[in-house]
């Protein structure tokens, strides 16, 4: 160290001492930041800062500033290491200097966005889904920041029965984390088939019931696709009919592959066949007595002019009732048919029978003329009448004659009257007319010769 002093006469003087300074203390780093750990966001945003050192001296022998520090290794999504280091060498070429390791661990796993909750779907709209791409971020930025879209991938089926079906989104970053999320789809079951036009309950006529075909039945729940369901079956028939009528069923089934029946019974109601008439039924007739006795009640046909199970045909006797005699009379002939169905047709054909021929007397006597003498023996006889008919309607037999007039020797004059009143009320008479002659002229027995007589005595003798 030197002074020196120049006064005013320009004089000077000066005196010197050498002093042997010794270097001022090392400096040292104030707080050096330990090695730490911070995330990916915190890397993005790491402040490095200014490190201070110190000698703790002060004016010339201090040592003291800051110093920068210097970072090197790299992160990214996945982390890594940072190194910072801050070096300081002062004037005395002594050099002080301090690393910070900083670990920076990884960005937070992306997520996704929106994930769309589970669903319940109708059969058709599963058809027509569509699977959209799902958006995954970490939310952060720049390094740190993991970010984009993957489809989804369907797996699972579904058919008119409806089903199950996942969306499954899954990505894997470049950390080789992974991240997945799913959407449950539940499919309903397409809606149940219905027939189409399924027929109404009608009324057929037994002939139309014979023809009746049974057709099959359409059914469709009109959807398309995987959810259609349609297709025909078959009718089942059930019930019986005959002439008199009947039920019957037809009943569509199906089943689907869900288990779902539908079922639809048409009821036909089958009216009885047309009731039997009589073939060609006869007309009332008159016959005569004995034609009515060698008349045959006849079988009469009847039909209703159906076929197979509607067919009522045959034929019945006919039932005789009345009577006739050889006055004649009246019957009946009647044609009774009761059908299974409990229906009656009835006939009734009437036979008038006319009285029988009216009887005759059988070669009636004709007039004679008798002598007295034969007319005192003549016998009446029975006169025999017939109406050469038989069985009911014969009329025969035979009658007393009635004598009636008088004779005497001088003759006279009877008459024999048979007469026959039939039971119809009929009469035949016949007469003969018996002429007696006179009875022979008496002749004197042995007679006198003549005399003369008083007419008085004459006629007393």
């Amino acid at each position: 160290m030197t002074w020196s002093f120049t006064d005013d006469c320009d004089r000077t003087i000066s005196h010197a001492i050498s002093i042997e300074v010794l270097p001022a203390a090392l400096p040292a780093l104030i707080n050096p930041p330990a090695d730490i750990t911070i995330t990916c966001l915190q890397a993005i945003n790491l402040v490095i800062p200014d490190l201070n050192y110190t000698n703790g001296e002060t004016g010339n022998c201090e040592i003291a500033g800051s110093i920068p520090g210097v970072q090197s290794g790299t992160f990214n999504e996945c982390g890594g290491i940072l190194i910072i280091d801050w070096s300081f060498t002062d004037n005395c070429n002594y050099t002080i200097s301090h690393t910070q390791n900083i670990t920076v661990t990884a960005a937070a796993p992306a997520v996704f966005e929106n994930v769309p909750a589970d669903i319940t779907l109708s059969c058709q709209d599963a058809l027509n889904i569509i699977i959209p791409t799902l958006d995954y971020y970490n939310s952060t930025s720049s390094t740190c920041q993991i970010l984009g879209s993957v489809p989804g991938v369907v797996s699972g089926s579904f058919d008119e029965c409806g089903g199950v079906q996942t969306i499954t989104w899954s990505y894997t970053d470049i950390c080789g984390r992974s991240i997945s999320d799913e959407q449950v789809i539940t499919i309903d079951p397409a809606p149940q088939a219905a027939f189409v036009n399924p027929p109404t309950d009608i009324t057929l006529t037994c002939d139309d019931a014979q023809n009746f075909v049974v057709t099959t039945l359409a059914y469709t729940n009109n959807e398309t696709g995987s959810c259609e369901i349609s297709g025909s079956v078959p009718g089942t028939l059930a019930g019986t009919f005959d002439e008199c009528g009947g039920s019957q069923t037809i009943t569509w089934t199906f089943t689907d592959d869900c288990g779902r029946n539908i079922t639809h019974v048409q009821t036909i109601t089958i009216d009885p066949a047309p009731q039997a008439a009589f073939v060609n039924p006869p007309t009332d007739i008159t016959l005569t007595c004995d034609a009515a006795q060698n008349f045959v009640v006849k079988t009469l046909a009847y039909t209703n002019n159906e076929t197979g199970s509607c067919e009522i045909s045959g034929s019945v006797p006919g039932t005789l009732a009345g009577t006739f005699d050889e006055c004649g009379g009246s019957q009946t002939i009647t044609w009774t048919f009761t059908d299974d169905c409990g229906r009656n047709i009835t006939h009734v054909q009437t036979i008038t029978i006319d009285p029988a021929p009216q009887a005759a007397f059988v070669n009636p006597p004709t007039d004679v003329t008798l002598t007295c003498d034969a007319a005192q023996n003549f016998v009446v006889t029975t006169l025999a009448y017939t109406n050469n008919e038989t069985g009911s309607c014969e009329i025969s037999g035979s009658v007393p004659g009635t004598l009636a007039g008088t004779f005497d020797e001088c003759g006279g004059s009877q008459t024999i009257t048979w007469t026959f009143t039939d039971d119809c009320g009929r009469n035949i008479t016949h007469v003969q007319t018996i002429t007696i002659d006179p009875a022979p002229q008496a002749a004197f027995v042995n007679p006198p010769t003549d005399i003369t007589l008083h007419v008085m005595l004459h006629k007393t003798l």
